[in-house]
């Protein structure tokens, strides 16, 4: 893995939208990922979003936030030309590492139901389907 893992800053925005919107099943939303969206993000949840870079080209991201009480994975993307070398693996650990500094009980993600190269991805890694839930949503 020659991609050097650190922390998300604002000015990484543009490049981590160009490859979420590069990656088929990401679910791209207008008001919490525009980049006011991504700047409250990053303010309230300091050090826990990470991006991959190779050779000054973003090819990673994860973004990672906390409510208090548990923990949340966001976005997590590998580029086609990066996978395989561990590298989402690499990123979920450092932010996993970040959100167990807050003592949270629990850290969720969402795939996209029709995701299932995500799907197989996140329960090869030991992730696992809650089936007494289902997520409800309302726009404010």
């Amino acid at each position: 893995m020659g991609a050097q893992i650190r922390e998300m800053v604002l000015a990484d925005y543009d490049a981590v939208v160009a490859l979420w919107k590069s990656t088929p099943g990401v679910d791209i939303r207008p008001v919490t990922d525009s980049r006011d969206g991504i700047e409250r993000l990053l303010v309230r949840n300091p050090g826990l979003s990470v991006v991959a870079v190779n050779d000054r080209e973003l090819v990673g991201c994860a973004l990672a936030s906390h409510d208090g009480r548990r923990g949340f994975l966001q976005h997590v993307v590998v580029a086609p030309s990066s996978r395989g070398q561990g590298l989402a693996r690499a990123m979920i650990d450092r932010c996993i590492e970040r959100l167990r500094e807050h003592h949270l009980g629990w850290v969720h993600l969402d795939v996209v139901v029709d995701n299932e190269a995500a799907m197989a991805f996140w329960e090869k890694a030991g992730w696992h389907r809650v089936d007494t839930l289902t997520r409800l949503s309302r726009a404010l």
